[in-house]
């Protein structure tokens, strides 16, 4: 599970900012909400199952999600894919001296009873440094924090007690190169040669999901795919009939050698079930639900994170809220899955769906540059406030600051348009 993820000098990231998934010692209006929401891992840490995160446009909630997938898929694709790095890392470009620096990422995360510290910084060409470091939650005594392996350059150490995996793939001596380049990560090297601590960490991280809610070509392929299965078939199908109750069931077909999918709604006058094309013939919030169908599922199967951008997008309120619920019952995620999703959606900012710290935003400061914030970080802040009232009001200091500039350019259009008939 994720406890925490920290992105610096990446697009409109300056400063190292970190999302928090680790609880605070706030405590809901509604026992419910805590009981469900959070999941103690060896009673000794609390994670919270989903994250919001709220923001005005333009404020870098978007580069959040890139920095997850920048990540991601750099720790994929660096070996087979020499152009990965120069593809995904894109510096803090409104100060000159940021161009030059590393864009730095992090994550720290619990695996099989041991917390994970893992991150790397990096430039469009190389690897500047790496680090893998290490807690043990067994026992009741906390354990201190020990390395894995560190890295500056091409230079790796090596900590022979928990990772000896890696002494074979360093630098002996000049005349003995590396196994691995310069524009590889080395965790990346040592689990391609099935290194066990290594492909176990490597496979952590690249079974989180990122998606876009408004560009889902991809996301459609990827459930396309999975239509494979009969399994996803009949489980997509329940999730869509939460978008239309008349949806009987859903089969992959083709249309002039393109692949689609029929779904079958019931006749209003007899048993016949009439097949829809999926790609133009039914509504965009139900192309949009069958797109997201395999990352929930998959996730809530192996208890993965899925981050989602624009997740609101096309989707009803009453919709968006039953998936957030998904993850947050323990019938429906045993595996202790983890959601982070971008919205505007004001209507989830409720109590009795959301703690306050799993609602954070993102703000953009006068030097260009994001930062983000929870809401638990506010003092005052009750729990029975409005949560949305309060948002929308601006208290969090979270939405739009320019909004009278936006009426008085339309003001002006309108007058302007009106001389321009005249003459």
């Amino acid at each position: 599970m994720l406890i925490e993820f920290s992105v610096g000098n990446f697009w409109s990231f300056k400063e190292i900012q970190t999302l928090q998934m680790q609880a605070t010692k706030t405590v809901s209006k509604y026992p419910t909400v805590d009981a469900n929401n959070i999941v103690v891992v060896n009673n000794k840490l609390s994670l919270l199952k989903t994250k919001a995160v709220f923001g005005a446009n333009a404020s870098g909630k978007t580069n959040l999600i890139k920095a997850f997938l920048a990540m991601h898929l750099i720790v994929k694709d660096c070996i087979k894919d020499d152009t990965i790095l120069s593809q995904w890392i894109a510096p803090f470009l409104l100060d000159d001296s940021d161009e030059y620096d590393p864009s730095y990422f992090q994550i720290v995360f619990i695996l099989k009873k041991t917390i994970f510290r893992y991150g790397f910084e990096v430039n469009g060409k190389e690897i500047v440094s790496e680090w893998l470091f290490g807690k043990s939650l067994k026992g009741k005594k906390n354990t201190q924090e020990r390395y894995y392996f560190t890295r500056e350059g091409i230079d790796i150490k090596v900590n022979d007690t928990v990772f000896k995996e890696g002494n074979k793939f360093i630098m002996k001596n000049e005349k003995t190169p590396p196994l691995y380049r310069p524009n590889s990560l080395f965790l990346s090297v040592v689990a391609a040669w099935n290194g066990q601590v290594a492909t176990e960490v490597f496979k952590s991280l690249i079974d989180t999901s990122v998606m876009s809610g408004i560009n889902h070509t991809w996301n459609m392929q990827f459930a396309l795919n999975a239509m494979n299965s009969d399994n996803f078939k009949t489980r997509a199908a329940k999730l869509l009939k939460a978008i239309d109750p008349s949806i009987k069931r859903i089969e992959k077909t083709s249309k002039s050698g393109v692949e689609d999918v029929f779904i079958f709604r019931k006749s209003n006058n007899s048993d016949k079930e009439i097949p829809f094309w999926l790609s133009t013939q039914v509504a965009e919030g139900t192309k949009k639900m069958f797109s997201m169908s395999p990352f929930i599922l998959m996730a809530l199967d192996i208890g993965s994170i899925l981050a989602i951008d624009e997740f609101d997008a096309r989707m009803h309120p009453n919709l968006t809220r039953k998936i957030i619920e998904l993850f947050h019952s323990p019938t429906t995620n045993p595996n202790n899955a983890q959601l982070i999703f971008v919205t505007h959606d004001s209507n989830l900012l409720d109590a009795k769906l959301l703690r306050r710290d799993q609602i954070s935003f993102t703000k953009k400061l006068k030097n260009g540059s994001t930062e983000i914030y929870s809401l638990v970080e506010f003092k005052g802040v009750r729990n029975d406030a409005s949560f949305e009232k309060d948002y929308l009001s601006g208290k969090y200091d979270a939405v739009p600051t320019n909004l009278n500039y936006v009426e008085e350019s339309v003001q002006t259009y309108i007058t302007n348009a009106k001389k321009d008939k005249s003459n």
